[in-house]
């Protein structure tokens, strides 16, 4: 149970930073196998995070073309470290598409989730407001130079009257975001790059086995 509501939120909140741009940038495509960004910012005021997202290989699924994108919390201590890995034929924004995950806890075995709790996951994630009222509210601002850790680009600023949130979006980077502020977070990209590989090098369990 823990796995699936500590999954649960962290899936909840990649989807709120991408399911924005999503919805106004409506050709938002998975990015190539290999590149990867990483984000630091704070949660709940207080909280300190770092994230990264990289696609870390694809596949075929019954003729449909697919990728696995890995999104990991990076913590300070090894065992702090939480990575969780989604295949799916949808763009970032669309976890709740997912057809298989893989998830591994600090120094863990990585656990393969099984159909009933990749059921769980996908209800959790297809009843959350976020997923499907995020956008509502959202308004262009202008394009503007924002200076982020990873260096000053570009941008169209957004706002999202119904959240109070602001995200500033570049297309040509991976994973388009490079800012967003809102109520209980602040986050910004720290660096991006090609060459990612995947975290989990061990073969996953089944949960439950």
């Amino acid at each position: 149970m823990r796995t699936t509501l500590t999954l649960a939120f962290l899936c909840t909140l990649s989807s709120s930073l991408f399911a924005q741009a999503n919805s106004c940038l409506a050709d938002l495509k998975m990015p190539p196998v290999g590149e990867w960004a990483e984000y630091r910012g704070i949660m709940n005021k207080k909280d300190s995070m770092a994230m990264r997202y990289a696609v870390v290989g694809e596949e075929e699924r019954e003729g449909t073309a697919m990728k696995w994108l890995e999104l990991r919390m990076i913590g300070s201590k090894p065992d702090k470290n939480m990575t969780w890995q989604v295949l799916t034929s949808g763009s970032p924004a669309e976890l709740d598409a997912a057809q298989e995950v893989i998830v591994k806890h600090g120094t863990q075995p990585a656990m393969k989730m099984n159909p009933m709790m990749l059921g769980i996951i996908r209800g959790q994630l297809g009843k959350n407001s976020l997923l499907g009222d995020l956008c509502e509210g959202v308004s262009p601002v202008g394009e503007e130079s924002v200076t982020v850790p990873a260096g000053t680009f570009k941008a169209i600023h957004y706002h999202n009257a119904k959240n109070k949130s602001d995200f500033w979006i570049v297309p040509s980077r991976p994973f388009v975001m490079v800012k967003t502020t809102g109520k209980n977070f602040d986050m910004s990209l720290v660096s991006s790059g090609k060459g990612a590989k995947s975290s989990i090098t061990e073969t996953p369990k089944e949960m439950g086995k």
